[in-house]
């Protein structure tokens, strides 16, 4: 019996029928008035990442835990969670979802696993981590001191860029009020060789759900990158305005003088390039879905 934390949740969701189609039991822990999301053919525990309590019981009576849930907003609870299932953990693997966020604003790409995480003490709040991100650094370092304490080698971090899919969830995430809307579309980089740098990480839910079970068979002791692939912000929204027949237009300006939000911040105007080696050596994985499979699956 596996212990899913998150279960309602987009990556939760996907992750219970993975784990349901390949055999596994699963206890899914749910918040009281989310029972009714639930993915069929789970067992469903009442509880909530702030009642250390109901985690503790029900991670102690598990032969593995994947941990995919998040408040998203409070890194107190996020961070005494999984100080409570890392202690509890007794038996069989624990997998933890975490973000490609920890590394902060990195200096050199592309970024591999050996990174140093950007210091939360010092970056935290003032900036270079976001309270979400402050959350996952201190969250995956409980669990690597605990697997170092115990002398175990059976977990495995998958560090997770933008995680769109088949969800409603990827919907709202991608379809900016701007598209509805059909306003312009603000984005860094006067000419095509600027703008074509400027972008992120992405991976379909689909193929983080099979990694994520792939890892509690096989568990990697290590943080791994996981993603399907990159692409530039002029790209992205180039989709994106074919696929909702939005009326808005891409302007490029100059990064300086980028104001509007949300493409305005530091954020938006990266490089942002990240390796994936270690999960592709460690599993042979390989992504199923292209970026315009995923894009259109999310807007279905």
């Amino acid at each position: 019996m596996i212990l899913l934390t998150g279960a309602t949740g987009m990556t939760g969701q996907f992750v219970a029928t993975e784990l349901l189609k390949r055999g596994y039991g699963v206890q899914a822990l749910v918040r009281a008035e989310s029972t009714t999301k639930a993915p069929s053919g789970v067992e469903i525990l009442v509880g909530d990442l702030s009642d250390v309590n109901s985690l503790s019981c029900v991670a102690k009576s598990v032969q593995g835990i994947i941990h995919t849930a998040c408040t998203f907003t409070n890194s107190k609870v996020d961070i005494a969670a999984m100080e409570t299932l890392v202690n509890s953990w007794q038996t069989g693997p624990f997998i933890f979802i975490s973000s490609l966020d920890v590394y902060g604003f990195p200096k050199h790409i592309p970024v591999m696993e050996n990174y140093p995480l950007v210091d939360s003490a010092d970056a935290y709040p003032q900036g270079e981590l976001s309270g979400y991100a402050y959350g996952k650094v201190c969250c995956e370092r409980l669990l690597i001191e605990k697997a170092k304490e115990t002398n175990r080698r059976d977990y495995a971090i998958l560090r997770a860029p933008h995680i769109w899919g088949p969800h409603p969830k990827a919907y709202h995430r991608l379809v900016h009020k701007k598209l509805k809307a059909g306003e312009p579309i603000i984005l860094p980089g006067e000419t095509e060789q600027e703008w074509s740098q400027y972008g992120d990480a992405w991976i379909d839910v689909r193929d983080l759900a099979r990694a994520t079970v792939d890892c509690l068979e096989n568990s990697p002791g290590q943080a791994m990158n996981a993603l399907s692939g990159h692409f530039s912000w002029h790209e992205l929204f180039i989709h994106l305005i074919q696929l909702t027949n939005s009326q808005s237009k891409i302007i490029h300006k100059p990064q300086p003088e980028i104001t509007d939000e949300p493409f305005g911040s530091a954020f938006y105007a990266q490089p942002w390039r990240f390796s994936n080696e270690r999960l592709a050596q460690h599993l042979t994985y390989k992504p199923y879905f292209s970026l315009k499979q995923t894009l259109q699956s999310s807007l279905d």
